[in-house]
């Protein structure tokens, strides 16, 4: 590997490289969206489902300014373990519910939501919405290509 750079090797990790946002706790989008790409190649050569749940979070009345990265900083603790979370844009994160029906991943999204409004600062409110692969692949993709390109996509990020 001499005289190689580590950008030609996606999966070489460098000591440098931040994977989490020390603001918010949750992963920088980039390794996000590495991470969904993985699973989409896994559920690609498995078979395995899995979910992408898309929440955002919405500063109602408050004047704060660090209002919605106070709410960011709650996801972490709402998720499972086996979850993972990342910050995909201002006020908005995604979560990873890998091997999930969509029945499972439903129930994991009820659960997360409910957390997250119990321990969402005053004036803050979430939106969501869950994407289940196979079945939205289209959607997951387009994503991922926005993800990459530091887009919004904000038609796929229509959540109610």
């Amino acid at each position: 590997m001499q005289g190689s750079r580590a950008a030609d090797y996606p999966y070489a990790m460098d000591e440098t490289w931040i994977l989490i946002d020390g603001n918010t706790g949750l992963h920088v989008g980039w390794y996000f969206w590495l991470r969904v790409l993985d699973e989409v190649n896994r559920s690609d050569r498995y078979g395995h489902p899995f979910g992408v749940l898309l929440l955002e979070a919405v500063r109602g009345k408050t004047r704060r300014r660090r209002a919605i990265d106070d709410a960011l900083a709650c996801v972490p603790p709402a998720v499972r373990s086996t979850d993972l979370a990342g910050a995909v844009g201002t006020g908005r994160a995604g979560v990873l519910l890998t091997e999930q029906e969509p029945d499972g991943a439903t129930v994991a999204k009820e659960r997360i939501i409910e957390r997250l409004a119990a321990s969402a600062p005053l004036g803050v409110t979430w939106r969501s919405r869950l994407l289940c692969y196979p079945r939205d692949a289209a959607e997951i993709s387009e994503l991922l290509i926005s993800g990459r390109n530091g887009g919004s996509h904000d038609e796929i990020w229509c959540v109610a």
